[in-house]
């Protein structure tokens, strides 16, 4: 599947990193998509004309690593558990085909907008005082600090549109890591819309919702801590565990990884 995948991939127009910098979209109108690899090939063909691809040399599909920093109480996943609408989440993230790295501060506006600020630094398992001075222009520090909490990695296919101002990401191979065992989600997709208003038309939206499928609210942060310590609380979550295990092993019921 992931040949079939990258042969498909080399029909779309290209464009570089540098170009694709117009499309940055740091404040944006987020929509997030999730469903099976199996799926991918049909939606790629059907959205070739509408968008180009990033592209570096003859590569199309780029591998990204993060750790994420929480506080000792856990405060963003409980945020989020909480249904808060304001909320952050603070990580490194390196991209593994230059080595470039960002300490990223992603904050939730509401349910729909996100606003990121970014700075790059050397990678780091510690937060010093030169990261916690920029974090510091963007959120108020918590009293307790941050500390590392997990690693995700994922290998990531980004389209840019021809004729509209809109980025979409495709997330494939998402894997979860802590210092006592690493998980991986097979078969899982998750697919995001990035555009500046929320009322643009979409061409890949209306692909997805010929597809049947539906916007979907996914974290990666959030689905990683879970898996990776099912004891934590996570009620909140239930329906959304249901969803990822019948897409990735076929039924809501299996418990490889619960």
């Amino acid at each position: 599947m992931n040949n079939l995948i990258r042969d498909m991939l080399y029909s779309y127009e290209p464009i570089s990193l540098t170009d694709l910098m117009d499309y940055k979209l740091l404040s944006r109108i987020d929509t997030k998509y999730i469903c099976n690899i199996q799926q991918l090939p049909a939606i790629i063909s059907s959205i070739s004309n509408d968008f180009k691809i990033q592209t570096s040399g003859s590569e199309r599909i780029f591998g990204y690593e993060s750790l994420y920093f929480d506080t000792p109480q856990m405060k963003s996943y409980f945020d989020h558990h909480q249904g808060k609408r304001i909320r952050y989440k603070i990580r490194f993230r390196k991209y593994l085909d230059t080595g470039d790295v960002f300490l990223e501060v992603k904050r939730k506006k509401n349910f729909n907008r996100t606003d990121k600020k970014r700075k790059e630094f050397e990678f780091a398992t510690t937060l010093e005082s030169n990261h916690l001075q920029f974090i510091d222009e963007y959120i108020d520090l918590p009293e307790k600090g941050l500390n590392p909490s997990i690693w995700t990695y994922f290998d990531r296919i980004t389209l840019a549109g021809k004729n509209h101002l809109e980025r979409v990401t495709i997330d494939t191979n998402i894997q979860f890591k802590n210092n006592d065992k690493s998980i991986t989600l097979p078969g899982l997709i998750v697919i995001e819309t990035k555009r500046e208003k929320e009322r643009e038309t979409s061409p890949f939206s209306k692909v997805l919702h010929d597809a049947h499928i539906k916007p979907y609210g996914f974290s990666k942060y959030i689905m990683g801590n879970i898996v990776l310590n099912p004891r934590i609380k996570h009620n909140r979550f239930i329906t959304k565990i249901s969803t990822v295990k019948q897409i990735c092993y076929g039924t809501k019921y299996d418990n490889r990884f619960f």
